[in-house]
């Protein structure tokens, strides 16, 4: 951050005239600017409708991510599947992140949230009909949960925000069958494992898809924006507008204009 401004401000005092400038920051610089909007950062998952029972209870609906005082919907995480008459769902539970790191990585900064929730991680439940099967259906226990999301400075408004180009899930979510005595019991939930597998199937492929949209739409896109906005300042100057940022594996290139009226009071 200090490079930064200190690059900037001595290319300004080397040319009164100068009306843009070009300044390159790494990422590893650029994580500590960025540090104070991934601590308020926060991304909790539970997609049980309210009013569902599973065979661990009721639970209340919504899955969102936290930026800030800002919170944004995510879509639900559910799969659903027909079986003897009833139809049955797999949805996450109440879900929490607990830590978040923020690191360089190769053209991208790297934020990971450590996940951690009590009990499984996803649970069945009859969506409709009697589902008699229901309590022999296999939870799905997720071993060190974690979300990991790779941000791209961009361009935005005239100001630098953060784009996530790449989502990756962490950690083993697999089927676990409650302990029973009963030979059936046993049976049915191995017969169960094929559509808790689904589930997780389809949890690996649409939660990095809905957070990665979630988090690209404009409004965040705005939030991060501003968040940056009280760096993008020049000495005597004051705010800069950026016209383009070029990224390298360990660094970004910034093109930049002083606004009009800074320039003419040099």
């Amino acid at each position: 951050m200090f490079r930064w401004v200190a690059f900037a401000s001595f290319a300004l005092l080397q040319s009164a005239s100068l009306q843009a400038a070009e300044l390159r920051i790494t990422f590893d610089e650029l994580t500590k600017l960025v540090q104070s909007i991934a601590n308020t950062t926060k991304i909790y998952l539970n997609s049980v409708p309210s009013g569902l029972f599973t065979n661990g209870g009721l639970f209340a609906s919504g899955s969102y991510i936290e930026i800030g005082a800002q919170r944004y919907e995510l879509p639900k995480l559910e799969k659903q599947f027909d079986k003897a008459g009833s139809k049955y769902g797999y949805y996450v539970k109440d879900m929490s992140s607990t830590s978040v790191r923020i690191g360089a990585v190769d053209k991208a900064l790297r934020l990971t949230l450590t996940m951690e929730s009590d009990g499984p991680e996803a649970v069945p439940a009859c969506v409709s009909g009697e589902c008699p099967l229901l309590n022999f259906l296999p939870d799905i226990e997720w071993t060190r949960p974690s979300v990991s999301l790779d941000f791209v400075p961009v361009q935005f408004n005239g100001g630098v925000s953060l784009k996530v180009t790449n989502v990756t899930i962490g950690g083993t979510p697999q089927p676990v069958c409650r302990p029973s005595s009963d030979f059936w019991a046993r049976a049915a939930c191995n017969i169960g494992r094929a559509f808790a597998n689904q589930s997780i199937s389809k949890l690996r492929t649409e939660l990095p898809k809905s957070l990665k949209e979630a988090i690209n739409q404009t409004d965040i896109q705005q939030k991060l924006s501003e968040g940056l906005k009280g760096y993008l300042v020049v000495g005597q100057a004051g705010a800069v507008a950026i016209n383009a940022i070029s990224i390298a594996p360990a660094s970004m290139t910034v093109n930049f204009r002083f606004n009009t009226t800074a320039s003419a009071g040099n």
